[in-house]
């Protein structure tokens, strides 16, 4: 980093800076595919050359009630994932001093360079299945005999992806001190975060328009796509479709302004109040949208049935499954969400160095982004058998498979929170801090934390089935910390005259303490199953968590499940029950809460050495102190999962309900039991 700073004049001041960065992280995996197929004997798949990294995967499945294998796969997407970013940037800013002003304009552009290996989009590098189909029932035994179910080879068009963007930015902003106990603040900022440009245009798009399209930059780009995709001769060119060749128009109406104050009132300067509302739109994951475009509608796979271990892509019968390619795609108008953010703080000063502070927080969030799965059947009583073509046929978009899911600006949402804070600045030896937050968030698209583009819509055709409250806002939360010099030992208000030894022993300790606490997440209860046809007969399984694409139904509650029981059966798994035929789940997203906690640190440290300029010092912190147990039920993990008990009707399967190991964790950092750290510390 570079900069320049001129003084134009008295009160205007310049100054332009210029940046550069650059990243280079590799993470490969240590094996090649072909070398790995070699030295078992096995065929190397047809796609891969010598150079690919990874190695085969052998997958088992079978019945519920017989147990399998566990799976050998790789790393997946992730066997090479070189990324090489760079990034430059230029901005300049002005800042003028006049009268009651202090005005300051400036403007900001960096381009942005980026190589993925992720973009290549194989998920497998050859894959074996063994599915309890072949001449003995048991996957384990087929895979004795030689005798997989099917090869698979998941084929790609594209290679690593690469490319860059542009970002734009420009602000005006004016502390305006209006009387001597009011300023206004008023700002306005512009930015354009520009759309991905592709190195080789390798870039595909899907319009759920019109009985479906592909959209690709251009004739060369189309002949890339998979065999079957190409075949349905549905593929557009981006000016047959009327966009750029980065197929998303770029979003260009992100004007942010915001306005704040803060007035002291009276002229005892004990009383301030403060307050303010801005427009913001947070960043659109470019990188999201990139990978999006990338990789899903580039792939495909090749399959034989029939073959044996050793030359399963060379034996056996070709299969090939026409729908199969990707049909995910970014609605090409997307913009970046508003975020309308206000607040009002009441801060007064107290008798005996105390300060207290009341604060409203509260946020209306708009556009918010969303996928939702375009090729599904509403719910409903009429049977579907994704098996059967005649099925098949009743699809929205019939040409093409399932995963239809597109990013749009669907979602809107609302957050309001109350805080009360008490301060005592250090003083005396002594400071302390303690601050309370009541919270509450309501949004049809809740986040995940899953996805930079969104959460998965549960009901394709009623976005309102997803409203509740964000997983991590909880609704109360204390923090309080505290330092206190004990006021005891040489140089202290008492013990001045303490012999050595017991100066050293007991004088001269400060302890500090943080304590925190907090309620539970909010949680979203789920099974799995019905994978191929099912009662609710949408065609494919839906993703009631919001954050798979997949395979998440939401039950039924029929009680209260948030019985605050004990570690063993910490919510009631009876208040939850299979949905009638024709009917999805009605319980909310974030209706079940998960554990809450709290955490006591302690610190205690003096000098043990003090001559002159050199200080040792010993400390002794406590993370945990009272060794509470932190627990931590992670959105969607199988603390939630009632499948066992609505499908298998076990509901003692030890992981769902129970507060044990799966659920130990802490997000803040906190030891989830007590640590003892004794150290020593110079300073010279």
């Amino acid at each position: 980093i570079g900069g320049w700073t001129k003084i134009l004049a008295p009160t205007i001041v310049n100054e332009f800076r210029a940046g550069y960065n650059y990243d280079n992280s590799r993470r490969q995996s240590t094996f090649r595919a072909a070398d790995v197929a070699a030295q078992l004997g096995i065929e190397n798949a047809p796609s891969l050359g010598d150079d690919r990294f990874g190695f085969p995967s052998f997958m088992f499945t079978g019945a519920a009630t017989r147990p399998v294998p566990t799976s050998i796969a790789d790393a997946g997407r992730n066997v090479d994932r070189t990324l090489r970013q760079n990034a430059f940037s230029l901005s300049d800013n002005l800042t003028w001093i006049t009268g009651g002003h202090s005005i300051k304009a400036g403007g900001l552009w960096t381009r942005n360079l980026a190589r993925d290996g992720f973009g290549f989009g194989v998920n497998f590098r050859g894959q074996y299945r063994f599915r309890g189909t072949g001449v003995t029932g048991n996957p384990f035994t087929d895979f004795l005999l030689g005798v997989p179910s099917d090869v698979r080879d998941q084929v790609t068009n594209r290679g690593a992806l690469e490319g860059h963007s542009n970002d734009i930015a420009g602000f005006l902003q004016d502390d305006w001190k209006v009387h001597k106990n009011v300023t206004l603040f008023l700002g306005l900022r512009y930015e354009v975060v520009g759309a991905w440009h592709e190195k080789g245009l390798t870039l595909a798009n899907f319009q759920p328009i019109d009985g479906g399209h592909h959209v690709v930059p251009n004739a060369e780009v189309a002949a890339k796509l998979p065999p079957g995709l190409i075949a349905l001769g549905r593929t557009l060119t981006a000016d047959e479709a009327g966009l750029p060749e980065t197929l998303i128009n770029t979003d260009k109406n992100n004007f942010s302004p915001r306005v704040g104050f803060a007035w002291r009132l009276g002229e005892s300067n004990k009383t301030v109040l403060r307050g303010g509302l801005g427009l913001f739109h947070p960043t659109v994951a470019v990188q999201g949208i990139r990978d999006l475009l990338a990789t899903n509608e580039f792939r495909y796979i090749n399959s034989r049935r029939g073959g044996g271990l050793r030359n399963g892509f060379s034996g056996g019968t070709p299969f090939v499954d026409a729908a199969d390619f990707g049909n995910q795609g970014i609605d090409p108008n997307l913009e970046s969400p508003d975020i309308y953010q206000y607040n009002l703080t009441v801060e007064r000063e107290l008798p005996g160095d105390l300060g207290v502070r009341v604060s409203y927080l509260g946020s209306t969030m708009r556009k918010l982004l969303v996928d939702r799965d375009y090729n599904t059947m509403p719910v409903s009583t009429v049977p579907f058998d994704n098996s059967n073509p005649d099925d098949l046929a009743r699809l929205p978009f019939a040409p093409y498979g399932f995963y239809m899911d597109i990013v749009e600006n669907r979602g809107e949402g609302q957050f309001h929170a109350g805080q009360i804070e008490v301060l005592r600045r250090y003083r005396h030896g002594f400071a302390i801090n303690a601050a309370y937050t009541l919270a509450h968030s309501d949004s049809n698209a809740p986040d995940t934390g899953n996805s930079s583009l969104g959460p998965v819509q549960f009901d394709p055709d009623d976005i309102e089935k997803d409203r509740g409250p964000d997983p991590n806002v909880v609704k109360h939360r204390v923090v309080a910390n505290a330092t206190w010099e004990v006021p005891v030992g040489r140089g202290r208000a008492h013990g001045a005259n303490m012999s050595g030894w017991a100066n050293a022993l007991f004088g001269g300790w400060t302890v500090s303490g943080l304590f925190q606490a907090r309620s539970g997440q909010n949680l979203t209860p789920f099974f799995s199953g019905f994978y191929t046809t099912s009662p609710w007969n949408t065609g494919k399984p839906l993703d009631g968590l919001g954050q798979s694409f997949c395979c998440a139904w939401r039950p039924d509650q029929i009680k209260d499940p948030n019985a605050g029981g004990s570690r063993e059966a910490f919510f009631d798994q009876t208040a939850y029950a299979i949905p009638a035929a024709g009917v999805l789940g009605n319980a909310k997203k974030g209706s079940l809460k998960g554990p809450g906690t709290w955490v006591t640190n302690f610190a205690f440290y003096k000098d043990v050495v003090a001559h002159d300029r050199f200080r040792l010092q010993f400390s002794a912190l406590l993370d945990n102190a009272f060794n509470h147990p932190q627990f931590f039920a992670e959105y969607g993990s199988g603390f939630v999962d009632l499948t066992s008990y609505l499908i298998d009707g076990d509901p003692n399967n030890g992981t769902t309900a129970v507060l044990g190991a799966d659920a130990i964790g802490n997000t803040e950092g906190f030891s989830p039991g007590r640590v003892v750290r004794l150290g020593l510390r110079a300073t010279f």
